[in-house]
């Protein structure tokens, strides 16, 4: 089982109770927690913990409410295949009672909608694929909207569930893009 972003262990994103160290980054759980896809719950986290690191939650997580347009766009391998493939298996068992919890994850964007959602995120949030670099290809894109002037801040992101049969393999990396 390989949960991890750098040498963080994301094993947070199997818990359905989150420690007190999630808490104090999310702030507040999220009330879909407990429907959420790991790969989810470790990009709202991860997402927290980059802001909270940078002291950008310093005035609260609801960017929106403070008057700040901020986006976040996230580069993806798989996007969301390996939910997808859940799904379908629910669905080979009896398609009469196909997981809905499942069926909600079965777009790659989600993810980034669950942290967009959590932290007031209003400007463009979106899903790329890339089979080369992710995270640098989410930069690129972050430093395209920046350029447009159109917000003020960026958030860029590689996520991946790479999971296999029942090897949960997930890879979150962040990264800020500010103005220049």
């Amino acid at each position: 089982m390989k949960l991890a972003t750098g040498n963080r262990q994301l094993h947070y994103a199997l818990d359905d109770d989150p420690d007190e160290e999630i808490c104090t980054i999310l702030q507040e759980i999220p009330g879909r927690w407990g429907r959420m896809t790991p790969l989810s719950r470790a990009v709202v986290v991860e997402a927290g913990r980059l802001l909270q690191q940078t002291g950008l939650l310093v005035a609260g997580r609801h960017f929106n409410i403070r008057g700040k347009k901020v986006g976040l766009v996230g580069a993806t391998r798989r996007g969301s295949l390996a939910v997808d493939q859940e799904f379908a298996g629910s669905m080979a068992e009896n398609p009469q009672l196909a997981s809905p919890a499942l069926f909600g994850y079965t777009l790659a964007n989600i993810p980034l909608a669950e942290a967009a959602n959590h932290y007031g995120l209003v400007g463009p949030v979106f899903a790329l694929y890339s089979t080369d670099d992710p995270l640098k290809m989410a930069t690129l894109e972050a430093k395209r909207w920046l350029a447009a002037g159109q917000v003020d801040l960026m958030l860029a992101c590689e996520f991946d569930d790479l999971s296999h049969n029942d090897d949960l393999a997930l890879t979150v990396d962040f990264a800020i893009v500010a103005p220049v």
